[in-house]
């Protein structure tokens, strides 16, 4: 067994005090009605060269330690704490970042990755470690390489927000002085409501089904764009591709009626689709889930990639706009409650998909170069939940990380 020992843990605060007027942050109501009690996990790797090597580490640290606080000068709702439903009081209280000591190779864990192993390079952050928002934690290997766990509360950001956060602390890291601040202005286009029918949102932290990493070569991708050449799908996306191919492959598990009925949903970026298109920048949940399609394993991958690509199409700068409007928060609650119906649902599988792919994280310099890996690890709370990531070894490849009851005991998709 893989011994992960924290040798060290304290709370880092902004660098520069957060302004009054500034102290109180609104979340929008897309933020409203993200699950409050998910943290989600990323990673980025970095192997050993003269700059990293462990008698850097304690330099290494302190580097990480005040770039973290500069970084957080700017996202200062990060270094706060929830205030109701809808209110982030960001008193500079900080974020909780862990040191630890790995008794392994870094090579080991690239060559073999074991989810139960990745795990533990994440902090622990939950209501359990004072509802901070955002956690640490620096991992150190035998080797010299080391890994960067983060664990960010999904109330208060998206992926996209994260990767931005990500790429301005490695560029006070590196003394990059070109930084672009976040765009507070999310609660400004889709205004809160202080009953939001959060209790409708369904989930626990008790629960945890297993993760696997399936990986999708760009050869891999070639085939099933082959395969379904001869449909009426229009060069598919390779994100389009990997979601059908999954969605399918989940449908005819063994033991699993073909024709037992599906829903799907992928969760959509909406940032670039709105008009005018809103800065990747811009904080918080941007995010949208794509409407609810279904099928069966009866249907052949072509289909599947149609039905995938017409679903994330109906997300537009049209939808966006009515989402902005005085039925606003009717459409995002009359998601949430479908969501619940499905989840509930015996007779329906329920899957849903996000795509981390395009994010900048993979160019993550802190000053010792980019990542040699960069991953997730397992969700709590979560069932039958796919996260897609750009391979970095394999350019034009994708990870899929894929959390399912059972999933530990299934072959290679």
């Amino acid at each position: 067994m893989v011994k992960v020992e924290i040798i060290s843990k304290e709370s880092i605060k902004p660098s520069s005090k957060t302004p009054d007027h500034l102290r109180t942050f609104r979340l929008s109501l897309l933020d409203q009605f993200a699950a409050p009690f998910l943290y989600f996990p990323l990673l980025l790797y970095y192997s050993h060269d003269k700059r990293t090597s462990n008698d850097k580490q304690a330099e290494i640290s302190l580097l990480l330690k005040r770039s973290l606080s500069d970084a957080l000068a700017l996202y200062y709702p990060f270094a706060g704490r929830m205030k109701g439903e809808s209110l982030v009081d960001c008193d500079d209280q900080g974020v909780d970042c862990l040191e630890a000591r790995v008794d392994i190779r870094l090579s080991e864990v690239i060559e073999s990755p074991e989810v139960e192993v990745i795990t533990q390079f994440v902090p622990s952050t939950s209501e359990e470690s004072d509802l901070v928002l955002l956690g640490i934690q620096l991992n150190f290997f035998t080797c010299g390489g080391m890994a960067i766990g983060i664990s960010i509360s999904h109330k208060i950001a998206d992926a996209c927000t994260l990767s931005m956060f990500v790429k301005a602390w490695a560029a006070e890291a590196r003394g990059d002085t070109n930084l672009v601040a976040p765009s507070f202005v999310a609660s400004s286009l889709f205004p809160p409501k202080e009953q939001s029918g959060q209790e409708i949102i369904l989930g626990s932290v008790e629960h945890w089904a297993d993760t696997r990493r399936f990986c999708f070569s760009r050869a891999k991708i070639a085939a099933l764009r082959a395969e379904v050449g001869g449909s009426t799908v229009f060069q598919p996306t390779r994100v389009e591709l990997v979601t059908a191919a999954i969605w399918k492959w989940a449908m005819t598990r063994e033991g699993r009626d073909r024709r037992r009925l599906s829903v799907a949903c992928h969760g959509v970026n909406i940032r670039g689709r709105m008009d005018p298109p809103l800065s990747e920048s811009t904080f918080g949940n941007v995010v949208l889930r794509s409407p609810n399609v279904s099928g069966n394993g009866e249907m052949g991958l072509g289909e599947l990639v149609s039905k995938t690509r017409e679903a994330i199409g109906r997300i537009d700068s049209e939808y966006s706009k009515e989402l902005q409007g005085e039925n606003g928060h009717d459409m995002v609650t009359r998601v949430a409650k479908e969501e619940v119906e499905l989840l509930l649902d015996e007779e329906v599988d329920y899957f849903i998909f996000t795509s981390w792919c395009r994010f900048p994280t993979h160019e993550s310099d802190f000053g010792w170069g980019k990542p040699v890996w960069v991953s997730t690890a397992r969700w709590p709370g979560v069932s039958n939940f796919a996260v897609l990531l750009d391979s970095v070894s394999d350019v034009g490849g994708i990870e899929a990380w894929i959390t399912m009851d059972g999933i530990d005991t299934c072959d290679e998709i």
